[in-house]
């Protein structure tokens, strides 16, 4: 999984940690010290806003690979914390780059991925940042591919977890195949002592799934086929906007 500090991270690592205790898996964590917060330290008009003084002052390359040391520190005990306290075996790892690229390159090691962490730098202004909503639904997006069936039991089990309403997002082009692929999930659902609600995509891209996870108020996106949807355009800006945890199954 991938993690900053960030709500949306805090999130992420509960519900990693819950489905490494379901599945008998080892909690790995990845911190990475994006170099594209690099670059933009070289920048001369670069500001660091300071919370307790309201100052804007120069943000030196020092300074926040000291923040980078303290937030990795951080993060590692809270992971350590979650898997002992579930007697998982866990892993930390810190490594520089693109959040991107080294999302993709865990995927060529890990069957599950949690993200808790933006893809990309973004400037924010000052103020309370949003994390994912506290019992919020988990939504499946379920296509016609025998990887879906996999997400299916994933979102099955965090929903029954968490005790929350489990939601299948069905991508279909025709009524008729959106009904048969409803029961089919269903069906599974069943077979497992679960439920689940459907609701029709018409169309599979980042801003019909982005609606449906605020209108929804998700507390967690499960998809399936990681590799996918790791290499699709666009997928790091959906990735960003979304405030709750994603888990990206194989």
């Amino acid at each position: 999984m991938a993690l900053d500090e960030s709500p949306r991270s805090a999130a992420a690592l509960a519900a990693a940690a819950a489905l490494a205790a379901e599945l008998d898996a080892e909690l790995a964590g990845l911190f990475v010290e994006d170099i594209n917060l690099q670059h933009l330290i070289g920048l001369p008009f670069t500001r660091e806003f300071s919370v307790l003084s309201g100052e804007l002052r120069p943000l030196s390359l020092g300074e926040m690979e000291r923040l980078w040391r303290r937030e990795a520190a951080t993060l590692q005990r809270q992971l350590a914390e979650a898997a002992e306290r579930l007697r998982l075996h866990w892993s930390f790892r810190v490594t520089r780059g693109t959040v991107s690229a080294e999302v993709s390159s865990l995927a060529q090691t890990f069957d599950l991925i949690v993200l808790g962490k933006r893809m990309s730098v973004r400037v924010r202004a000052p103020g309370r940042m949003a994390g994912a909503p506290a019992g919020g639904r988990v939504l499946v997006l379920f296509e016609a591919l025998a990887t879906s069936m996999h997400s299916l039991e994933l979102g099955a089990r965090l929903a029954r977890l968490n005790g929350v309403e489990l939601v299948l997002l069905i991508s279909a082009e025709h009524e008729a195949a959106y009904r048969a692929a409803c029961a089919d999930a269903q069906a599974k659902l069943e077979e497992q002592g679960a439920a689940g609600r459907c609701i029709r995509l018409t169309i599979l891209d980042g801003p019909t799934l982005l609606r449906l996870v605020h209108r929804e108020q998700a507390g967690c996106l499960v998809l399936a086929d990681k590799d996918r949807f790791l290499d699709r355009p666009g997928f790091e800006r959906m990735l960003d906007a979304i405030e709750c945890p994603i888990v990206l199954a194989r």
